[in-house]
């Protein structure tokens, strides 16, 4: 009888040690939530991020075009066309366009048209067409002729424009189609040199910030369940 108790006794106590251990299932609880606490973080980060875009300048976001500076002898400096509405996933909503002369004394325009009616507009008039920027320049293309014979703010073909002197911004609401931009002299003369800046207004961005948030919260909700709440559940269950 003693040594059937001792032996009793020994398994008892074996098996509370393999219980306390690190089983399987704990090592999976513990790995999935690690992952699942990353996962979360993460989509509260982004959810955070989008949601302090969508509230800091007016829900606009620079595209960070404005690091390169373009500069051209010719009367103008166009845009090669795109299609705003297809870029992006088709969630731009808004864009506004920005330039900044060097001399802040120039007369400027800037103008957004339908890219048939730039290129119209723009036919036999010297001007340079800028395909890419980097930190080396522009990799531009110079088209030959003489000065407008019309003044860009006399044009009617334009989706959005402005012109005075100093930096000038246009806004205009995403609509289908290609369009292009172009920055000029208002007065019709030569020779510009300046910065600019592109930004642009995503539709629901603010949900999808929203959403990104609920979705971290509740992943990181789970993950404090399997790295936290299960290994108190077990060891009250060992103390009991």
């Amino acid at each position: 009888m003693t040594y059937r108790g001792a032996d009793v006794s020994a398994e008892e106590t074996n098996t509370r040690g393999r219980s306390a251990g690190w089983t399987a299932g704990r090592i999976a609880a513990v790995v999935v939530g690690g992952i699942l606490s990353l996962v979360a973080l993460t989509l509260v980060g982004v959810g955070g991020t989008a949601m302090a875009m969508a509230f800091q300048d007016d829900g606009y976001i620079d595209l960070g075009t404005d690091r390169y500076a373009h500069r051209t002898d010719t009367y103008a400096m166009a845009t090669d066309g795109w299609n705003p509405d297809k870029a992006m996933g088709g969630l731009q909503e808004s864009l506004r366009i920005t330039y900044t002369p060097d001399n802040a004394a120039d007369p400027v325009f800037i103008g957004l048209a339908d890219e048939a009616g730039l290129r119209q507009y723009l036919d036999g008039v010297q001007h340079t067409t800028i395909h890419d920027s980097g930190a080396k320049g522009d990799t531009q293309t110079e088209q030959p002729g003489g000065a407008p014979k019309t003044l860009p703010d006399q044009a009617d073909m334009w989706l959005a424009k402005a012109s005075g002197k100093g930096a000038q911004t246009l806004k205009w609401t995403v609509q289908p189609g290609d369009v292009a931009a172009v920055a000029m002299k208002a007065d019709g003369s030569s020779g510009l040199a300046g910065h600019v800046t592109v930004a642009a207004k995503f539709a629901y961005l603010s949900w999808i910030g929203v959403a990104f948030l609920v979705a971290g919260l509740v992943l990181l909700v789970g993950s404090v369940v399997l790295l936290i709440m299960r290994p108190v559940r077990h060891a009250r269950r060992r103390t009991v």
